[in-house]
């Protein structure tokens, strides 16, 4: 092999190696970082209402920058708030719904039993009888080794969800600490904003800058975009939603239709979480037509989810839907649920290295014939 071929070999496995490590790096902080990144992307999205403040009202930036952090938590505040407020009505509604429901349900299982599982059991018992007392015994101790592992499992589980409280509850001074750091890291670097980009100013002329730049805003335009999207989803999932139980009949569309858009967020579960126990419950209380519609319903919003979603994801952050659809499939293979949110966002930064031509930077110093950033 020549000189010239072990230098570009040399340059390819420092460029994987170097990859690599900022990779490993990124992930390390991120886990001390984190608190800070929220805060800037805040101070990112609060930026323009900043700028008003100052340039428009002449009011003091840090005022600005205050008053914008005060009526930005109020906007979310108030949003949680109503959601809450949906969801409580949604729950109480449900709630004074339930004995009804409980005794109904009680009634189909006792039927149940005294129909089905009780000759089952006289048949099952006559046969124990008629066998050998050694076979007894031992169908004895497999039916108690089976009860003692349920009562284990559900011990087990039991202990599992107090551990989980107890550790939520144990965490609360933690998310008290960060939330009080994300807000004074937002005051800060809203209030100082102009004053980083004058600093930025000073590497315009440098080669690497423009390419940066030009990452950095791509991966903010997408992000824009893929939040833009996912509300875009959601109304559409409420509005469907909403229309289908009036069609149906429902009572408190409106609320229940609020509910459903709300675990539409949720990975996996989705409106799934709202509908299936919904359309179970319905099929065995014997209300067959109820539990088509919703049946149907059901199947529509997961069709226009599963139509929509690579389109729209891929019209708003910049690529195109099959990409989009493949980053989705992607990050559910390699990273679970969480991969419907890092799949589309690795796509996204993939495409702005891509048209940054970061790549082609690399593959011509790879080769040994670097073209300055320009």
């Amino acid at each position: 092999m020549s000189t010239e071929r072990l230098w570009q070999l040399a340059r390819f496995l420092g460029v994987i190696v170097a990859v690599f490590l900022i990779g490993w790096l990124i992930i390390r902080l991120s886990s001390f970082m984190y608190p800070f990144v929220f805060a800037f992307l805040l101070a990112l999205f609060s930026r323009p209402l900043v700028d008003f403040f100052q340039k428009r009202l002449r009011i003091n930036r840090g005022w600005g920058a205050f008053l914008s952090i005060i009526l930005m938590s109020g906007l979310l505040i108030g949003s949680l708030v109503l959601i809450i407020m949906q969801l409580i009505r949604g729950l109480v509604f449900v709630a004074n719904q339930l004995p009804a429901q409980i005794q109904e349900l009680s009634l189909y299982f006792q039927k149940l039993y005294n129909e089905k599982l009780a000759p089952i059991w006289n048949d099952a018992s006559e046969a124990l009888r008629s066998l050998e007392p050694s076979q007894q015994n031992t169908v004895q101790n497999s039916i108690q080794s089976l009860g003692s592992s349920l009562a284990s499992a559900i011990g087990e589980g039991s202990k599992n969800i107090a551990g989980m409280l107890q550790t939520i509850l144990a965490t609360l001074p933690s998310i008290a600490l960060i939330l009080v750091i994300v807000l004074l890291a937002w005051f800060f670097i809203s209030k100082d904003w102009h004053k980083y980009e004058i600093r930025l100013k000073q590497y315009e002329m440098l080669p690497w800058f423009a390419r940066a730049e030009s990452v950095m805003t791509s991966l903010r335009s997408a992000l824009f975009g893929y939040i833009k999207a996912q509300l875009t989803l959601i109304t559409i999932t409420f509005f469907i939603v909403l229309v289908g139980l009036l069609i149906i009949g429902v009572e408190h569309p409106f609320a229940i239709a609020f509910i459903a858009a709300f675990f539409d967020i949720l990975p996996y579960l989705g409106t799934g979480s709202v509908f299936l126990p919904w359309i179970a419950y319905s099929m065995i209380t014997g209300d067959t037509g109820l539990a088509i519609g919703l049946a149907i319903l059901y199947g529509l919003v997961i069709l226009q989810r599963n139509i929509m979603e690579p389109k729209i994801v891929g019209d708003n952050i910049g690529i195109q839907p099959i990409t989009a659809l493949i980053a989705l499939f992607v990050g559910i293979q390699f990273f679970g649920v969480f991969g419907l949110i890092l799949g589309p966002l690795v796509a996204v930064i993939l495409k702005a290295l891509h048209n940054a031509r970061i790549f082609h930077y690399l593959w011509a110093f790879i080769k040994g014939s670097p073209t300055p950033f320009r």
